[in-house]
């Protein structure tokens, strides 16, 4: 999620706001100047859409005699003074007086489509001191007038969750989540913060247009490895990150009859979906994810959920790349390991690098699974490729609810050859399962 310039003019201009992966989009600055912070580093600052609903201590009262002095930050309920204490008080660091700053947006208007809630930006200061942050990334949960409807409580709950793993992922650096600087989740309902890390500072965002390369996902798949094992060396995240709502699976598979339609567009035949219907149901979605363990006879772990290829980092070491951030936990839950290595390699490699390093990948996996857990490790290679087995659909149905979801073309391509690969493995099983 690189720092965005523009110039400034006497009667501010339209600036870019910078959104990835689409191209950047134009909208207007606030003509007001910060009068306690100037930025000499255009600041985008938008009018507050918040109006006056504010909420509790990141905020002094708007209508008071500091209202002059209080510097909203675009799309959040968040000012820059609260943010630089913040920083202060983690960091052990004295704040420059007056720092310069630009704030940019990152949300993906082309994966939330229709429904935006919550607000991702990053604030780039112009400071060179030493042991301070160039730039934090916050992330707000959901928009005023959206905090009230179903959809809205939704987006809130799964906000509060993410603030619970991060809690708990701060507790183990090797975990490759973001540094976190401040949570703040007990705000008026539908309110809060998350103040972290900008992971960009250490690595470069993957293209989900090319996918991931086979040496980055058996590096991924060690870091998840180290996720799991952690998870099960130290439980104490159970008590804070409960299964994923049966209204996620629901949204995932979104309308069926669209998807089949869509599909049959693009030249998969219609006797693919009748023999895989059955996958594309909520009930089979979240009886897979929550009693697969069970039937298995094997623990749960910290699933991540969203092992999705704009999601990894990457930094280079050598003539090597390794990842160096995974973000985006809001989907994290209990559950089986495999949830997560399936849909690393279904939804990141193409078809023929999946096809021909399932069987060595699965082994990395189970590897580096026994070397992080350091005794007995509960899961066999047998186990890991039955888990993997059964996640495959599971896999397959939620890369066509991203297709679905995706509204840029360029970045549609190559998930739709994906998922019409996955399908025709998931036909082909069953039929032999038929047979």
């Amino acid at each position: 999620m690189g720092c965005g310039s523009s110039s400034s003019t006497s009667e501010v201009a339209p600036a870019p706001e910078m959104i990835e992966p689409s191209p950047p989009s134009e909208v207007p600055s606030d003509p007001k100047i910060p009068r306690s912070y100037r930025p000499s580093i255009i600041s985008l600052q938008i009018p507050n859409e918040f109006g006056d609903d504010i909420s509790s201590d990141a905020l002094s009262d708007r209508s008071n005699e500091h209202e002059e002095n209080q510097d909203y930050l675009y799309a959040t309920d968040v000012t820059l003074q609260w943010l630089l204490q913040r920083i202060a008080d983690k960091t052990n660091k004295e704040i420059p007086e007056d720092p310069q700053w630009i704030i940019e947006r990152l949300n993906r208007p082309s994966w939330d489509s229709d429904y935006a809630t919550s607000s991702v930006v990053r604030v780039t200061f112009g400071w060179e001191e030493d042991g301070l942050p160039k730039s934090v990334v916050l992330k707000t949960p959901v928009a005023k007038d959206q905090r009230e409807d179903e959809e809205g409580k939704y987006h809130y709950i799964m906000f509060k969750r993410e603030c619970n793993v991060y809690e708990w992922t701060s507790k183990f650096p090797k975990l490759v989540a973001p540094n976190i600087i401040h949570i703040k989740k007990h705000s008026k309902e539908g309110s809060g913060v998350v103040v972290m890390e900008d992971v960009s500072d250490k690595g470069v965002e993957q293209d989900p247009v090319k996918g991931l390369t086979l040496e980055i996902v058996r590096d991924l798949l060690k870091h998840i490895a180290y996720l799991h094992a952690t998870s099960l060396r130290h439980s104490s995240w159970s008590t804070l990150v409960a299964d994923l709502p049966p209204s996620y699976y629901t949204h995932i598979i979104g309308n069926f009859d669209e998807t089949m339609t869509f599909f049959e567009r693009q030249d998969v035949d219609h006797s693919r979906f009748v023999h895989t219907a059955k996958f594309f149901s909520d009930e089979f979605l979240h009886s897979i994810a929550t009693e697969t363990t069970e039937k298995l006879e094997i623990p749960k772990v910290l699933v991540h959920g969203e092992p999705y290829t704009s999601n990894i980092f990457t930094r280079t070491e050598g003539k090597d790349q390794r990842v160096s951030a995974i973000i985006d936990w809001t989907e994290s839950h209990s559950g089986c390991f495999a949830e997560d290595v399936a849909k690393i390699i279904c939804w990141n490699l193409n078809a023929k690098e999946r096809v021909d390093n399932t069987s060595s990948l699965l082994e990395g996996y189970h590897f580096h699974l026994a070397r992080y857990y350091d005794g007995d490790c509960p899961f066999t290679v047998d186990i890991i490729q039955k888990a993997y087995e059964i996640f495959v659909p599971f896999a397959m149905v939620s890369l066509c609810g991203k297709v679905m979801s995706v509204k840029n073309k360029a970045e549609k391509e190559p998930l739709i050859e994906r998922a019409k690969n996955l399908l025709q493995q998931c036909y082909t099983i069953e039929k032999i399962n038929e047979q």
